[in-house]
């Protein structure tokens, strides 16, 4: 989130020593992410930790929430089992509680990860997707070694579509697009309508396609963008597992198709020992599924959710030059992935 949430930091920091018998002195908000609120908590013996702040009146918040039961106690064996020690691991409250809850918020604090994300090192070297890459295959590879049943598993959900459509309508209405920002969001989006819905109906087919091949699947961590990757002291954190899900490899490696897919998926197959069979219409599937929805989430946030005009504006900039930018790009980087592994199978 852009703007933090509006709650004095006393009554957060006296909530937070009375859930978690810590001694916080002072918390700073970090202007990241849209699922919930991000803040920096620091304690008077000089423990740091990261706080995630959900609000209950935000429906796509409320949704989070739901998935903290799934990914909280994940990560938690992740750590205590040493399966993969490199994330930001949920502390537990003095009553053994992943979360607490107070003024209709939901509060999860995580030990703190110091260092860099990756967010402003794109593109990546070869060093940085090699190691990438080589975490993913750790995370996929311990899949047996891990309680099922605290995740879903992928259905290739694409219930966002009503919500797509809905927008798509209400911005063709004059009544709806008063203010500056929704009036760019209507020549923005609006005047693209015809693509996003070919775009949809691309989708839905390809979700046709992946049911039918019912791939193997893994555990995945469903949101491997740079910014959920922090480098300290030569080692690469994992952190907000919140989209992790038992799904197909290929959900983890979407976010790395096009010219440096060789680089990354060499380094993948090594890591994992074998030889990997990859499906590029699941990476098309994928890579539409999840910009539309985002696009869908940002037009949801600027038409129904947000109350501050700075969050308005920020999330019409990550629709234009965080979305529909690279739509274009979807189908060049495919078939990029499709060349080079036909070239690999000739071999």
């Amino acid at each position: 989130m852009e703007v933090q949430y509006r709650i004095e930091d006393q009554i957060l920091l006296s909530s937070l020593n009375q859930s978690y018998g810590i001694q916080a002195e002072s918390i700073h908000f970090i202007p990241m992410g849209d699922s919930a609120y991000s803040y920096r908590v620091e304690c008077a013996n000089g423990d740091r930790f990261y706080l995630k702040l959900f609000d209950h009146q935000n429906d796509r918040q409320r949704k989070s929430v739901e998935k903290l039961t799934c990914y909280l106690p994940l990560n938690w064996s992740m750590v205590h089992q040493n399966l993969f020690p490199n994330i930001s691991c949920p502390i537990k409250t003095v009553a053994g509680d992943y979360q607490t809850t107070c003024n209709a918020i939901t509060i999860v604090l995580f030990t703190f990860i110091e260092g860099e994300t990756l967010a402003e090192a794109y593109p990546f070297t070869e060093e940085i997707l090699a190691e990438i890459a080589k975490s993913v295959a750790a995370i996929h590879r311990i899949t047996p070694s891990i309680d099922h049943s605290l995740l879903l598993t992928e259905t290739y959900d694409l219930s966002f579509d009503r919500d797509l459509e809905m927008c798509l309508s209400l911005l063709e209405n004059p009544l709806t697009v008063a203010d500056p920002i929704k009036q760019a969001l209507r020549e923005q989006v609006g005047s693209n309508k015809e693509q996003i819905l070919a775009m949809l109906k691309r989708v839905r087919h390809l979700r046709s396609l992946a049911i039918a091949q019912n791939k193997e699947k893994v555990l995945c961590h469903g949101d491997l963008w740079g910014g959920n990757l922090i480098r300290h002291q030569n080692k690469l954190y994992v952190i907000d597992w919140e989209s992790s899900v038992i799904a197909p490899p290929e959900y983890d490696l979407a976010g790395y198709i096009g010219e440096a897919f060789e680089v990354f998926f060499s380094a993948y197959e090594e890591q994992m020992g074998s030889s990997m069979t990859i499906n590029p219409d699941l990476l098309r599937f994928y890579s539409y599924r999840h910009h539309l929805r985002n696009l869908t989430n940002w037009l949801m946030n600027i038409l129904f959710r947000n109350t501050e005009q700075a969050q308005n504006e920020n999330d019409l900039d990550m629709i234009v030059h965080h979305c529909m930018n690279r739509w274009d790009h979807i189908e060049p980087s495919v078939e990029i992935v499709e060349t080079f592994l036909m070239k690999r199978s000739s071999r």
